[in-house]
This record gives structure tokens, C-alpha cells and sequence, in this order.
């Protein structure tokens, strides 16, 4: 099925009106016939909404919404945000001709975006580049990192603020070796009260890519991030938000309450946690939805299909890419043989 086209303000070029994309490097948009340049107004003016605002009685929700459509994949089921100025698209990870659903809410609008840092060309340098950092690459690949398609996707998330006062109760163990070689542990327990602040705690909402791995690309530096502007976007796509606000506030706490777990037990000293417990009350709630710059890396690999994601911003490049069994083998062997020496060493002296 052919991609539906709309009519639409799409941006022309001043001089000769071919079209303008973003181009990282100039932060601006750049005309792909005579190389003109257009200034985009950036502005770091955006709103954190309390969790129980109904932020679709704003304004600028009823504006964003009359300017944008929503496109559903027939193929691969993602959703792609069409913009005002775009007049056509095909998916930005199977490259079908997407189609208008209009019964499709379109959702929040975006309060930010971190633009994207860097275009195709260096992004395949840094992808390179990165990919060889990575342990227990087959040879062939390190020497060779292979790209059959790169695509830049901005992709939808949720930013999380809160207070935290967290009541906690554990049991910390203890444990030391005798002249004898035998392990005793003692066990001591652990009370109180903690209060913690929590900023942009980031929760993913893509179709095609998940929490684990959108954290192996992060960090994003949130000082970057700008008011929205559908022009950052020209050249790109954006990606609908797959989970809704109430479901990532979910993943959001967990990630909260992980964390000031990880906090309190910092102040203690320890060999095992054999209990813990806490209670979590959040206050002061925020959030704000940002879109976030994503490459993903298509490839083939020993006949097996791999996709690869790297941080748009950062260049920091996530999981997904093969691993040399060979390699993992002999480490696992190395580190057994290292503890073997320590113990044979222990009890020959």
C-alpha cells in the first residue's frame, strides 16, 4: 500500500525552495540543493507538570495535536509521529509506507528535545569506533564492524522528578575466615529513616527498543535538552510513545526505590544483605516528555541479523552486537583458574 501523502506547511528553501532538513553540525537547517542555512529559534523554556495535571487541557496540546497525524506500521506495528512539516514517510525501522490511523490519539506533546549532536557520516565513525570497545568481539568483526543501515530516531520518553522519604529494616552479615580456613558470619540488623530527591529519572516508551537496553546507552545530558520544535526533527522520525504516562511512572518508581536501596546501603559496611525491606512515599511528583536521539545500527553478521543502538548525543554505543564464544570460554577459564591459585595459595601457606 502506498504511503498516504498530506498536505502541509512543509518547509522550502528561501532561495531556490528545495528542502530543508536539520543538520547537527550547524544546528540549523540546511537546504540538500544550494547548501543555504536557516537559524532555528532555540529555546530552553519548557514545563514539568505535577503527575495529576491533565496536561491534554493545555493549549499547547490541542495545537500540537491538530499539527501532527500518527502512522501505523502495517509490518513491523511501530508508530511514527507525522509532522506538519513532513508530507510523506515510510518506517524508520523496516522502511514500509506507513499509514494515517485516524482514530489514533496522538498523545502528549513533547515539552523537550536533545537534538541530534552529530550527522550520519561521523555517527558511523563513532558507531566504529565505539563497537571496538566492546569485550569479547569476534576478530573478524572487530576488524571490520560491519553497518548495512543507519538510521537517526528520535525516541519518546518520560523524565521523572520526586521527593522520597523511604522507612527501611535489614539484616547485614558479616563474614570472616578462621586460622582454620572456616567461614563464620555474623548477622546485625539495620533501621531508619531516609529522604532522598530524585531528577530526571528516564523511562523508555519505544516499540523497538527496551528499558535494559536504552540504559546501556544513557547517560543523556539533560542540560542539553531544548523546547520542542518540529524543525529538529526534519530529516528524522519520531517514534509515538509506546507505553503510556501511568505505565512508565511504574518503571520510573522501581527505578526510585532501586536506587535509594543502593543509597542506604552505601552508609553501611558488609559482606552479605541477607534481609531488607523498605517503604517508599513519593512527594512532589513530576514529569515532562522528552525526545531523545537514537541511532540504530542494522547489520549482518555469520547470517544472523543484529540491531544496534548508540546514543545520538554521546556517541556511546549499547548492546546487541556479537559475541566470540571462543572468547567468553577462556575468560571463564582464566577467572576459574585465578580463584584456584588464590585458594591453593592460601592453604599452602
Amino acid at each position: 500500500m502506498p504511503a498516504k501523502t498530506i498536505k502541509s506547511n512543509q518547509n522550502k528553501c528561501a532561495t531556490c525552495g528545495g528542502i530543508l532538513k536539520f543538520f547537527p553540525k550547524d544546528r540549523a537547517l540546511k537546504c540538500e540543493s544550494c547548501g543555504g542555512i536557516e537559524k532555528i529559534d532555540i529555546k530552553k523554556e519548557f514545563d514539568k507538570h505535577y503527575f495529576d495535571e491533565d496536561v491534554k487541557k493545555s493549549k499547547e496540546y490541542n495545537e500540537f495535536k491538530k499539527t501532527n497525524k500518527v502512522f501505523k506500521c502495517s509490518s513491523c506495528g511501530s508508530n511514527v509521529i507525522l509532522n506538519s512539516l513532513e508530507i510523506s514517510k515510510l518506517c524508520p525501522y523496516c522502511s514500509s509506507p506507513c499509514v494515517i490511523d485516524p482514530k489514533e490519539d496522538i498523545g502528549l506533546k513533547p515539552d523537550g528535545i536533545i537534538p541530534f549532536k552529530f550527522g550520519r557520516k561521523e555517527a558511523s565513525e563513532l558507531y566504529k569506533k565505539g563497537i571496538r570497545k566492546k569485550w569479547f568481539l569476534p576478530n573478524k568483526f572487530k576488524k571490520k564492524p560491519p553497518i548495512d543501515e543507519m538510521k537517526g530516531v528520535y525516541v519518546p520518553s518520560f523524565s521523572f522528578d520526586a521527593n522520597a522519604s523511604t522507612t527501611y529494616y535489614g539484616k547485614l552479615g558479616d563474614t570472616k575466615t578462621d586460622s582454620q580456613g572456616r567461614t563464620h558470619t555474623t548477622y546485625r540488623t539495620i533501621s531508619g529513616k531516609f529522604n532522598s530527591q530524585h531528577h530526571d529519572v528516564l523511562v523508555e516508551s519505544s516499540s523497538k527498543i527496551n528499558q535494559k537496553t536504552f540504559n546501556s546507552i544513557n547517560p543523556y545530558n539533560m542540560k542539553e535538552v531544548v523546547s520542542f520544535n518540529s524543525n529538529f526533527i526534519l530529516g528524522y522520525s519520531l517514534e509515538h510513545y509506546n507505553q503510556n504516562l501511568a505505565e512508565c511512572k511504574i518503571i520510573a518508581d522501581e527505578i526510585m526505590k532501586n536506587k535509594i536501596k543502593t543509597l542506604i546501603l552505601s552508609n553501611y559496611n558488609y559482606d552479605v544483605v541477607a534481609e531488607f525491606s523498605q517503604n517508599t512515599i513519593f512527594s512532589e511528583e513530576k514529569f515532562a516528555y522528552f525526545i531523545l536521539p537514537i541511532y540504530q545500527v542494522n547489520y549482518k553478521y555469520k547470517d544472523k541479523n543484529y540491531t544496534t543502538f548508540m546514543n545520538g548525543q554521546t556517541g556511546k554505543v549499547g548492546s546487541g552486537y556479537p559475541k566470540s564464544a571462543v572468547k567468553i570460554t577462556f575468560f571463564i577459564l582464566f577467572i576459574f583458574l585465578i580463584f584456584f591459585g588464590f585458594v591453593a595459595l592460601f592453604y599452602l601457606t
